[in-house]
């Protein structure tokens, strides 16, 4: 089964290897991991309806300090009601009110009934406060970038070895690092100079992929409205 570095090797000639390559084998897994979070955050841009492709269920296990860290958008919160098939869909409020919501006097507290989230720091939180006994988690649906994702991972059509990341935007990810690598190596040539044929193909090969990856999000662009013909005369 071929590998990822295997497929951008074959998009771009390159020949990346561990040593002696530009780039190296460690630099193209940075490529992939930062393809995975623009293909993300590019795909939900022109088809919200995915979102819920590209997120993971984390529920909080601290019983001191029960939160989640925020990973990337919130599809949804919500907090168990003493039991794991009980959850209670959690609105969000302010970090402000995180002290009145607890308040049984305020107008706005909170009771396990209506609970409440707020995000503080990077993590999320809930009012009451989750907890990992009797079953009262905080359990948070939310995106998730791969950022393990690496060069020598399974590159393929069946199933994606990327988590949290559907098969058919698989390829993107793929002609990202290829790009990156691509003018990786074009940096490369701008501080030694190599043979004038070579840069061409790189080029065009460079100019094709970027055309490629931009072309797959355009399409998935819903079409604009038109504006009706005529008008007041």
């Amino acid at each position: 089964m071929a590998s990822f570095k295997d497929h951008i090797n074959a998009l771009t000639n390159l020949g990346i290897s561990n040593s002696g390559t530009t780039p190296l084998d460690t630099e193209l897994s940075e490529f992939l991991r930062d393809g995975v979070k623009d293909v993300v955050n590019k795909v939900i841009e022109a088809r919200p309806d995915e979102l819920p492709k590209f997120c993971k269920v984390t529920n909080s296990t601290g019983s001191t300090d029960a939160s989640v860290t925020i990973t990337g958008e919130v599809l949804s919160v919500a907090r168990e009601h003493d039991s794991t098939s009980i959850l209670r869909s959690c609105s969000k409020i302010s970090p402000n009110l995180r002290y009145l919501a607890t308040d049984t006097d305020s107008i706005y507290f909170r009771s396990k009934y209506n609970p409440a989230y707020y995000e503080l720091d990077g993590l999320i939180y809930s009012v009451p406060q989750a907890s990992s006994t009797s079953n009262n988690d905080l359990v948070v649906t939310q995106v998730h970038y791969d950022i393990a994702i690496a060069h020598g991972d399974t590159y393929n059509n069946t199933g994606s070895s990327i988590d949290n990341f559907p098969t058919e935007y698989e390829y993107l990810v793929a002609i990202y690092a290829a790009i990156k690598s691509l003018e990786a190596k074009m940096a490369e040539f701008a501080i030694d100079e190599e043979d004038q044929e070579l840069v061409t193909a790189i080029s065009s090969n460079l100019a094709s992929l970027k055309q490629e990856y931009a072309s797959a999000f355009a399409m998935m662009a819903p079409p604009q409205p038109q504006q009706a013909a005529g008008g007041r005369r």
